[in-house]
């Protein structure tokens, strides 16, 4: 009877703690959506901004090639890296050491990325002429661009030790649950750019020098208070500073030994940008351009709802695993992917079947021709394709790295760009014989399928209690529920009843003409999509997005 009652006891404290850790997941993956969403908006701003004041030439150019330089060294000790290798080991430590024990392991890391990174940027600032005329070598034949560049690549260095402090505070919000604030403080850096652009633009020119430099100067301030805002919310978590450092730490190790392969994982995707670039480079003018304009579309959505969802699973399938509980790291792990399939598979129909229009609104102007809209759409409806296979795949790494295992993740990374770089060649230079570019977005795609397939095979014999063919059902019915919603959308669409109704309006409304008109047609289509989904998901069985609907009301 002792053991019925402890058993029925253990039962019960699951389902509470499962109903919990339901409720701050999905409130977790809205903050965050919401705070990145603010953050892209203002990184809009700031490039409208950018290209308002310095247009396309000698400042612009300048900017870009000295912000790239410590922003390329972010990936590799900040954000991705350090949450992928730090989270999992905090996570552990919260369980089952005291807060004097997870506080000193916290300061110990804080420590050392202060050290290193503080050495990285030091010899970054003194060796900045060197590094720039390595990089802007091209600079050499505009008189002063070369040495604009070094001075704003010494302004802006600083950028990586103040990302990569901001990464480790998000890191210990994060593992409590705190995701809205971190994802919130990357806008400091966009709107102090824009403040600092605008504020201090005469003063500089008064001075004779470029007024660019007051954006780099505005950029730093909001760096400072990027990585200062976070703190001070670590701190009422009940951090403080102390200038321990052990490098000879068990759990430093531990953070280390996931931090190479992840490191690795995302040098093989620098590498595979590379390479991309330099093979697009080699086909019709405009290549180039109309992936990268394509290439930041997609990336929307798959950054504000799919790095949403990866964000915050990854403590939370760390707390499950270090508990010893695989049956709701498992639960929880379809819990994720269930909720990627609602948010990305309807949003990929809806813009493949819009991507003319969207990219219309955000590009055709100016030089940006009816030519290029055309081109970049194309390249859109096939990058789009892959963003649910992205963002499974980046939701399956995350239960590795909660798994301590980042060595996975990094050999199908290595596999997976080897599988583009071959496709890339196969699809562009054999199979396609006009708009090669598009092979690049099918290989990508492709690319994307091949990585979320092979974890999942993988993490199948390592999670055996996880129902993988859950994902794949689920996707399959959350995509017929969307096709059925968007086709009748999109044949408004293209039978010009949406564009009729923008006509009529904008003879009314001269105002609605145009650009306005062409967002227009867009939201209309887009609030028609979301109820049809909404009537055609819940025909189909599709609970979870009604849920999601009431809980936004």
């Amino acid at each position: 009877m002792y053991n019925l009652d402890l058993l029925n006891a253990r039962l019960y404290n699951n389902l509470l703690n499962t109903i919990t850790e339901h409720k701050s997941f999905r409130k977790g993956v809205a903050g965050f959506s919401i705070a990145t969403g603010i953050s892209r908006i203002t990184g809009l701003l700031r490039e409208m901004v950018m290209a308002q004041l310095f247009g396309a030439g000698f400042a612009k150019d300048a900017f870009e090639v000295a912000f790239r330089i410590p922003n390329l060294l972010r990936d590799f000790f900040a954000e991705n890296a350090l949450s992928a290798s730090f989270v999992p080991v905090f996570v552990d430590k919260m369980q089952h050491s005291d807060k004097r024990e997870l506080w000193r392991f916290a300061n110990n890391l804080f420590n050392t990325l202060l050290v290193i990174v503080g050495v990285v940027v030091a010899l970054g600032v003194v060796f900045s002429p060197q590094i720039v005329s390595v990089i802007g070598h091209g600079f050499k034949a505009v008189p002063g661009k070369l040495e604009l560049t070094t001075l704003l690549n010494r302004v802006l260095f600083p950028f990586l030790l103040f990302i990569s402090l901001s990464a480790w505070c998000a890191g210990v919000l994060n593992s409590h649950n705190s995701f809205f604030l971190p994802a919130l403080s990357s806008s400091f850096f966009n709107v102090l750019s824009i403040a600092g652009a605008y504020l201090t633009y005469s003063y500089w020119i008064s001075k004779g020098l470029d007024p660019v430099l007051g954006m780099a100067l505005g950029g730093m301030a909001g760096a400072f208070l990027q990585f200062l805002v976070p703190y001070i919310a670590v701190w009422t978590k009940g951090y403080r500073f102390s200038p321990y450092m052990n490098w000879r730490s068990a759990d430093l190790a531990r953070v280390l030994k996931l931090w190479g392969p992840v490191i690795i994982g995302l040098s093989l995707v620098e590498v595979q940008v590379a390479v991309d670039t330099f093979l697009a480079a080699l086909l019709e003018q405009g290549s180039v351009s109309w992936l990268s304009y394509a290439y930041r579309i997609m990336h929307l959505p798959l950054g504000i709802f799919g790095t949403a969802v990866g964000t915050v699973s990854l403590p939370l399938y760390s707390k499950l695993f270090s508990s010893g509980d695989t049956y709701l790291m498992a639960s929880s792990l379809k819990r994720s992917l269930r909720m990627v399939s609602l948010l990305l598979i309807p949003i990929s129909v809806f813009i493949a079947g819009f991507a003319e229009p969207i990219v219309r609104v955000i590009y055709q102007r100016g030089n940006f021709s009816a030519i290029d809209t055309s081109c970049t759409a194309q390249a859109v409806v096939f990058y789009i394709l892959g963003i649910w296979a992205a963002s499974s795949a980046k939701n399956l790494s995350g239960a590795f790295y909660a798994m301590r295992n980042s060595k996975t993740p990094m050999f199908v990374n290595l596999a997976s760009v080897g599988l583009n770089v071959c496709l890339n060649l196969l699809i562009a230079f054999v199979i396609l014989k006009e708009r090669q570019f598009r092979g690049f977005a099918i290989a990508t795609s492709i690319s994307y399928f091949f990585s979320m397939t092979f974890m999942m095979i993988i993490l199948k014999r390592k999670l055996a209690v996880w129902n993988a063919s859950d994902h794949i059902l689920f996707g399959l019915r959350t995509l017929v529920a969307s096709v059925l919603s968007g086709l009748p959308i999109y044949l408004c669409y293209r039978f010009a009843l949406l564009p009729q109704l923008a006509g009529k309006l904008g003879q009314s409304s001269p105002w609605l003409a145009g650009f306005w008109g062409t967002l227009l047609v867009v939201a209309l289509g887009f609030v028609l999509f979301i109820l049809l989904y909404f009537l055609i998901g819940s025909l189909f069985g599709i609970k979870e997005f009604r849920d999601i609907v009431k809980r936004s009301q």
